[in-house]
């Protein structure tokens, strides 16, 4: 194992210190089947964001998002006389006395799943996707202050959220980059590498697309070189595994965390928590700092280099994943 401490887990929205786990859907078979997991379920569509979308800068007298005083970092809607109108979790709407205005983000953070009815993947040894995905984007966002790279995240706790409302807080927030952090399953075919996929935008603007391609090529090639440092991890993997346009049969991104953002967006798969020895590996703090630092290096390579990554996968892998109403519960926001 590589060496290192223990981290401590304090997320940074701007100046406050607060964080929690993000909300992603839960893996089905037809995900089994395909490697992938699942797309969110089918939701009511979330209205559009006031004007453009872009709150303050346009004038609008009211910033984009809002971090309020439970610590629930929403897009914001409108000014009330008594604070502001803001998009729920669940996709409601909302009236908040305060809150801390979040004016704009170099990077959106998206920690998978969140809540109770959406763990996500659960290891052998009982650690939850939900979790430990939270987790590492606590770290993650300690790594980016500490590069004095402004970052914001679409949750801060154990609740639901739709994927809808995270691509909207990233959207209203103008960010640069929105990275979506989740851990696989089931697993795959032993693996002398780390089996780690990073899944990019197909059906978007050009310019986007490219950018996210570049975007999912430096994750891939941080985060990979940084796990096969780990000493005797017996990794999981896919033949085609790297970073991938994943596609429904109709020919759009599959999912709906790709499919939905209009900002540059990659979702990263850092391994397998359902293979017994990642599983162990990622309960660890020497596993959270190294992950961390490598997402860190990644981005920070993306906003201020032009290096192109590694990994890219010219063939695009087909899944269709499966509808499905799941509850959604929105947390106490004050």
């Amino acid at each position: 194992m590589l060496g290192g401490g223990a981290v401590f887990l304090v997320l940074a929205v701007f100046a406050c210190s607060n964080d929690t786990d993000d909300p992603d859907p839960a893996q089905t078979a037809e995900a089994a089947a395909a490697g992938s997991p699942s797309d969110p379920p089918a939701v009511e569509p979330v209205p559009p964001l006031a004007g453009d979308g872009t709150g303050a800068s346009t004038g609008s007298g009211y910033p984009p998002a809002v971090l309020t005083p439970s610590g629930i970092p929403l897009a914001v809607l409108d000014r009330t006389a008594a604070g502001y109108l803001v998009r729920t979790p669940c996709g409601g709407t909302a009236e908040v006395s305060a809150g801390v205005p979040i004016e704009s983000a170099q990077v959106v953070l998206d920690p998978g799943h969140g809540g109770r009815w959406d763990t996500g993947a659960v290891g052998p040894n009982g650690l939850v996707e939900r979790d430990l995905n939270l987790t590492l984007s606590r770290a993650v966002l300690d790594e980016l202050a500490e590069r004095g790279i402004s970052a914001a995240t679409t949750r801060t706790g154990d609740y639901s959220i739709l994927h809808s409302v995270r691509a909207a807080f990233a959207d209203a927030l103008g960010a640069d980059a929105l990275v979506s952090i989740h851990h696989n399953a089931p697993t795959w075919s032993p693996s002398s590498v780390p089996g780690s996929e990073v899944y990019v935008q197909s059906r978007t603007a050009e310019q986007v697309r490219a950018d996210s391609a570049r975007l999912g090529g430096l994750l891939y090639e941080e985060i990979t070189a940084a796990l096969a440092a780990f000493d005797d991890i017996a990794w999981s993997g896919l033949p085609d595994a790297g970073v991938l346009r994943v596609l429904r049969s109709e020919g759009d991104d599959a999912y709906g965390m790709i499919r939905r953002p209009s900002v540059v967006t990659a979702l990263v798969e850092y391994g397998y928590l359902s293979n017994p020895s990642e599983a162990r590996l990622f309960v660890t703090d020497e596993y959270i700092r190294v992950a961390a630092g490598a997402t860190a290096d990644a981005i920070d390579a993306y906003l201020h280099s032009d290096r192109p990554g590694a990994g890219f996968v010219q063939q695009p892998r087909t899944f269709n994943p499966r509808s499905a109403s799941t509850p959604c519960d929105d947390p106490v926001l004050e």
